[in-house]
């Protein structure tokens, strides 16, 4: 099996088995908002096959509400992943069929088609969690054709995430968010994850076989420099490799 993966923008990958065509997608933004800095590298149609769409949280850049509810229109067999914490709300919110729906959270993993999923807590500057366990910011881990994927949503560091990851790894591929935090951004609601070199001391410990940064190019007021993770990575670990990849660009595992 022939692994490969489109960036998108953003936090959004689409992967794909060359072979049979199989595709799924983890964080697709799919709308067009007028602040957004990249250009939506789909129309709706050309989705209308993907299997799976997978949302790390119910924010637009990640669970692109009015994209799910188009595609569930478009392809009566896709299916949605999303955190177990939404169960209740997000089926009827979006009217679509419960029974379309994976939900999924650390101790709720799932197998769908070829995939077999695992949910590690986010923490979006907190590590919010609902009094029965649940968590409505995950990370997935996603074994597909031999190859373990960690998407890391959004998140920063808390107490334990490595060895959770740890645990499921070690990982063919991460995509760590590397646009930070800051008190304005946060006065603004805008809620912050790692900066650049909390991911890369996170990926040079780790030592996945390649690494490919997200969640900096979408926004104006909430962007990064990939360049600056790739550089204190390769300075401070060197050997560990390390992709910037431009919304739209394909790259094979």
């Amino acid at each position: 099996m022939a692994v490969k993966f489109m960036r998108t923008g953003q936090q959004g990958i689409l992967v794909w088995d060359e072979e049979t065509g199989y595709r799924f997608g983890i964080d697709l933004f799919l709308s067009d908002l007028d602040d957004r800095q990249v250009k939506n590298p789909f129309d709706i149609e050309e989705l209308k096959d993907v299997s799976l769409f997978f949302g790390t949280h119910d924010h637009i850049d990640h669970i692109d509400r009015d994209a799910w509810i188009k595609i569930a229109g478009l392809n009566s067999k896709a299916k949605f992943v999303a955190p177990k914490y939404f169960e209740k709300t997000l089926p009827s919110e979006l009217g679509i069929e419960k029974e379309r729906f994976i939900f999924v959270d650390e101790e709720y993993s799932a197998d769908v088609d070829d995939l077999h999923i695992e949910a590690i807590p986010a923490a979006h500057e907190f590590l919010d969690t609902a009094p029965e366990g649940l968590h409505p910011y995950l990370m997935y881990i996603v074994t597909f054709g031999g190859k373990k994927i960690c998407h890391m949503g959004d998140t920063c560091l808390y107490e334990g995430v490595y060895d959770k990851l740890r645990k499921s790894g070690p990982f063919d591929v991460m995509f760590p968010p590397i646009n930070g935090r800051d008190a304005v951004r946060l006065r603004d609601n805008c809620i912050g994850n790692m900066t650049y070199q909390e991911a890369a001391d996170l990926v040079g410990t780790l030592k996945p076989a390649l690494a490919v940064p997200g969640h900096y190019d979408m926004f104006k007021f909430n962007g990064a420099d990939p360049n600056e993770f790739k550089d204190y990575v390769e300075i401070k670990y060197p050997g560990q490799k390390v992709m910037i990849l431009q919304p739209g660009e394909e790259f094979e595992l």
